[in-house]
């Protein structure tokens, strides 16, 4: 590219991404923004390439980035990038980070399913109380898993799931052979998995199709006594006919990662029940400084490939929303 790149960085830290470019990219012309409310007056700079992030919990201003006329290449710094739709892709592509998370949110996810399984956080009650107490326990190893969304982050969970002895299923909007999953169902076959499964882990993106799929029906369809992991977006699960399950005993119990609006609400009943445990949107097990770095490097790979009009990776679309 002739022209001097025009690149806009927004992020609640852009001077750090705008330090690695210009390392890069020495004579492009860097605007960093960090703020939602000064992304309008940053746009007008009418950018060719844009760094963004989703760090404020307000609705995203992606009209003020998307209506930049010169704009051809957005690079979402997470995995998601439905606060980004749509978009039209003969125009712009939006690039996301996907790979930078994988095998931290798998080990995650897993770890979670088998402390539950085993009682460890039962366990760690007992301890500060002195208490010499034993339960019965599902093996920590084996057992029947259904991931639910196999992208990269669902690939590496049927992975460590697989390698820990575990019949995996997987659900996908299109199904294909996936290495250490039994069988990979479409969502209208995903009832038919989880009536069989000990263990779920939710991981799919949230598009139209995916908003509230774990609805009442699944959970009803679900086999007594699972254990669910989700670490997708807040809106894939319906929390109500869950809490309803968890009281009834049949869930076993949730580790919950995303939720509809976040910060969790105080007043959220789900704060207060033995049988789910929280996290704070949190499941890629990663500081924010690695994180920063490594979605960084993505970007500075897909900004070179940019400058000398190469194609570029993990571009998403619009209309399946990954």
């Amino acid at each position: 590219m002739s022209e001097t790149l025009r690149i806009l960085v927004h992020a609640p830290r852009p001077e750090l991404v705008a330090g690695l470019i210009a390392e890069r990219h020495p004579q492009a012309l860097i605007t960093p923004c960090d703020s939602f409310a000064d992304l309008p007056k940053a746009a007008m700079v009418d950018p060719h390439i844009a760094y963004t992030e989703r760090f404020e919990r307000i609705p995203y201003p992606r009209e003020a980035l998307l209506a930049q006329p010169s704009l051809r290449f957005i690079h979402a710094s997470g995995a998601g990038i439905n606060h980004l739709t749509p978009w039209d892709p003969e125009k712009v592509h939006v690039c996301n980070a996907g790979g930078v998370q994988d095998e931290g949110m798998a080990q995650f996810a897993i770890a979670r399913l088998i402390t539950i399984s085993c009682h460890f956080f039962r366990y760690h009650d007992q301890q500060k109380e002195r208490l010499w107490k034993g339960h019965n326990v599902m093996h920590s190893t084996g057992g029947t898993l259904t991931v639910v969304g196999l992208g990269k982050i669902g690939r590496a969970c049927a992975r460590v799931g697989h390698a820990l002895g575990m019949t995996v299923y997987g659900v996908r909007a299109r199904p294909q052979p996936c290495e250490g999953v039994e069988e990979v169902v479409a969502p209208d076959q995903m009832h038919e998995v989880l009536a069989k499964s000990d263990y779920v882990i939710i991981v799919t993106p949230l598009t139209d199709q995916t908003r509230d799929l774990i609805d009442a029906a699944a959970i009803a369809a679900m086999k007594p006594g699972i254990i669910l992991h989700d670490m997708s977006r807040g809106n894939v699960l319906e929390h109500k006919p869950l809490i309803e399950a968890l009281n009834s005993g049949h869930v076993r119990a949730a580790s919950l990662d995303v939720f509809e609006e976040e910060p969790l609400p105080q007043e959220n009943p789900l704060w207060d029940m033995e049988n789910v445990h929280v996290t704070p949107h949190m499941a890629g097990m990663i500081t924010e400084d690695d994180y920063d770095r490594l979605s960084t490097e993505v970007f500075l790979d897909n900004l070179d490939r940019f400058a000398c009009g190469e194609p570029l990776v993990n571009i998403t679309d619009p209309v399946l929303g990954y």
